[in-house]
This record gives structure tokens, sequence and C-alpha cells, in this order.
């Protein structure tokens, strides 16, 4: 569902709204270009349990790999730079799940809107202990890789 207008609470792009308030949270918002980062690892080449793909995921599986990374003494890895976000005030941000990259895609990129390059985005969703979903933003295919591949990242 393409919004329409650029709605902005953090000052970054909003992508999602599920209708209501509720479980903490109401809409998802890509952060703005000027936070995009380049040529980062997913990082530690270890299974975290429980990371998941659908909407609403992705703060969880951002806390879960960077509790795992942290205590590897990991650094600057796509979960932890996401994590560390501060912009427009918060600090909230997280690296989005399969889907809610997916819709990112779908409702920024594809109109043109969020200044997304062509390039490939990583997501909090794991696909194995060694490679982690990534998405193709110059046509919108999804799949995995090495968690030591270099990709973009965008927070939420």
């Amino acid at each position: 569902m393409y919004l329409g207008k650029l709605l902005t609470i953090k000052g970054g792009y909003i992508f999602y709204d599920k209708g209501i308030y509720s479980d903490g949270w109401r809409y998802l918002e890509a952060a703005p270009v000027s936070t995009e980062w380049n040529d980062k690892e997913w990082g530690l080449q270890n299974l975290i349990v429980g990371t998941e793909t659908g909407i609403g995921t992705g703060q969880s599986n951002t806390i879960k790999i960077v509790t795992l990374l942290n205590s590897y003494s990991e650094t600057g890895k796509a979960a932890q730079i996401c994590d560390t976000l501060v912009y427009g005030d918060y600090s909230n941000w997280f690296l989005p799940s399969k889907d809610e990259l997916n819709l990112m895609y779908e409702n920024l990129k594809v109109h043109g809107v969020g200044g997304f390059t062509d390039g490939t985005y990583w997501s909090s969703s794991e696909a194995s202990a060694s490679g982690a979903e990534y998405q193709l933003f110059h046509n919108g295919n999804q799949s995995n890789c090495p968690k030591s591949n270099g990709n973009r990242v965008r927070a939420v």
C-alpha cells in the first residue's frame, strides 16, 4: 500500500501503517538516505535462534543479533549500526526484517521515494548460520547470501 504522500515522524519516510497503535507501534518509517550505509557485513557466522521474517519482527531480530554480536566483541555490523543510530532525536532504529524490507521496496523505492539505490540491502532475517536474507532494490528479488558479504543498510 503506497501511502501517496511523504509522511514523516522521525525525519524519514513512512512506508507502512498498520492502521492502529498496538504492541507499542503503528508505523514503520525508513530512515533518510543521509543515514544509509554501504558495504556493511551482517556479521557473525553463528546461528542466531529466533529471527523472523514477518512485519513487526525487525526490532526483536535486531536485539537478538546485537546481543550475540556484542557477546563476541563484533563491531560495525549491519544490525549494530542501525541499533546505535540517533537521528531526529530518536534512537529506536533497527534493521528491517525480510518482509519489512520488501515493504520499503514496494512502497518507497518503486515510487522513487527515499533515495534508495538499485543495490542490495540487508534484512535482519537470518537464513542459516552462514547466511542472511537480502533484497535487490533494482528488481525487488529477495534471496540470501553469506553474512560476510558487504551490502547496503537502511534503518527502520
